[in-house]
């Protein structure tokens, strides 16, 4: 029961930090896109091909390490280092990291 607790919990103080009127902007929206694609999800697919035989494997296995970052990223705005809208930015670039990951190891 206490590894559910930690999970909604987790869940719970990141989820209820979320700007939402922010996140659900256009712009928020597109930047989040591109820096999901780009930063978050190619740099480290495209560092890959130096690993060795297990090259995508390793690369995309990087890409999925996002639910750290979801805290820090709630860290920052809680402690006014950045602001609601770049926060919602970065909380799209996550969605991308979670959500492409765990697809490709299908």
């Amino acid at each position: 029961i206490t590894s559910w607790m930690i999970r909604v919990f987790f869940a719970c103080t990141v989820a209820f930090s979320i700007p939402v009127s922010k996140l659900l902007s256009i712009e928020a929206f597109l930047k989040g896109s591109l820096m999901g694609i780009g930063p978050c999800i190619l740099t480290k697919v495209l560092c890959a091909p130096f690993m060795g035989d297990a090259k995508f494997v390793i690369g995309w296995a990087m890409v999925g390490r996002a639910e750290f970052a979801y805290l820090i990223a709630q860290m920052a705005a809680a402690g006014n280092m950045i602001d609601e809208d770049t926060f919602s930015i970065c909380i799209w670039a996550l969605l991308y990291a979670t959500i492409f990951a765990p697809f490709i190891f299908r």
